[in-house]
């Protein structure tokens, strides 16, 4: 059988792109390396924008709903705050994007999980991947398959990719952790040079990490994370269940994402938060923007996929070099923003309300710039 998609990766990006393609009458064959449900490093924080992305409801797979912030440097809490409207849903990712999955084998797509591809051979008309489980024939291939992207690496995409580290273990807590913790994300920019902490409570136990947010060697990441546990006071008594490590995609640098019959969407193309390193929005976005590309080439009113690329760029890309230029100011001075988002109530809108998606990071420097007198004022004089 020939597929029109084969999508390689069961992500969130894989799945979405697959659930939509399949809507539009396509033949769609996913390919999953490991058994799935599987575990994923993640603190699975789902911002409202990309739960407003999302093309059906996913609320069976939430654990909490974020009702507010809490901020901290060093382990010292300097602000616990509900938000006007909730700004992020809490879940787990392996329940989470094994239900995007059932979602698109529902509405039609094939799922092979347990199958590694290990080549890739391009032809006029169609391309060959093979597997270990044999050799499968599409119109074209999509990358969906991490920061790690085998398919990437076949077709020679993204080859010097720019990636951060996260480190993060699944806690088991007392009750009254869980109460005190309550339904607030704990971000910790004191927790280590050019990164942040995280508490991200679960329906029972806590998702707790380190994201480092440049490139570098994990040296002494494990002795920080358990440095980090130890001067939350909400963690004092735990147990660990489980500890992850995984490379988080850096995005805002521009670059091709298409090679003949190959794209890459997601965390595959690069496409994550370089501030937080939430990368679930833009790989929603990037599985809209490629069906729309997919559907097009296959019509044949498009010659290529070179304009996915163009709009990855364009759409996202561009949005994420802002988020870049935010990063790179809270962690060359991580104190002084801690201080800000704790001590300015308008710093405060401004930061929650980009989480949540109602604001763009370009309007988030923009109006940090012009308005930074007044957030001093706040913060240091009480104004």
């Amino acid at each position: 059988m020939i597929y029109d998609v084969i999508v390689v990766g069961a992500g969130p990006a894989g799945a979405i792109l697959a659930y939509l393609l399949v809507n539009r009458g396509l033949q769609v064959l996913m390919l999953e390396k490991a058994a799935l449900p599987r575990y994923k490093t993640c603190g699975g924080g789902l911002t409202f924008k990309a739960i407003r992305s999302l093309p059906f409801d996913i609320r069976s797979t939430v654990e909490i709903e974020a009702s507010g912030g809490i901020v901290s440097y060093g382990g010292q809490q300097l602000l616990r705050t509900e938000v006007r409207q909730p700004f992020a849903w809490l879940v787990m990712r392996d329940r989470f994007d094994h239900f995007l999955v059932q979602r698109a084998v529902q509405a039609g797509m094939q799922l092979l999980d347990g199958v590694r591809v290990t080549g890739i051979e391009q032809g006029v008309h169609h391309i060959q991947v093979r597997t270990e489980r044999g050799i499968f024939c599409s119109s074209l291939l999509v990358g969906a398959d991490g920061v790690n992207s085998i398919v990437a690496s076949l077709a020679g995409l993204l080859l010097q990719r720019e990636v951060g580290i996260a480190i993060e273990a699944e806690l088991a807590v007392p009750d009254a952790a869980i109460e005190s913790q309550g339904t607030y994300a704990t971000f910790d920019f004191g927790a280590l040079p050019g990164g942040y902490g995280w508490v991200f409570p679960k329906s029972d136990h806590f998702s707790v990490g380190l994201f480092l947010a440049h490139q570098g060697k994990a040296v002494g990441l494990r002795a920080a994370l358990d440095q980090f546990i130890a001067s939350q006071p909400v963690l004092k008594t735990q147990q660990q269940i489980s500890i992850h490590g995984h490379c988080i995609p850096l995005g805002g640098r521009k670059a091709p994402l298409d090679q003949d019959r190959v794209i890459l969407v997601g965390d595959a193309a690069n496409l994550a938060d370089p501030w937080l390193g939430e990368g679930i929005y833009y790989a929603i976005l990037s599985a809209k923007i490629a069906a729309e590309e997919i559907a097009g080439f296959l019509k044949g009113s498009l010659p290529d996929l070179s304009s996915y690329s163009q709009r990855i760029n364009f759409e996202i890309v561009q949005h994420l070099q802002q988020a870049r230029r935010f990063a790179r100011l809270v962690y060359l001075f991580p104190q002084i923003g801690s201080t800000l988002i704790s001590k300015s109530s308008l710093m405060q809108q401004m930061v929650f309300d980009t989480i949540r998606g109602d604001r763009t990071y370009r309007q988030l420097n923009h109006t940090l710039l012009l308005r930074l007198p007044h957030i001093l004022v706040q913060a240091f004089r009480g104004g």
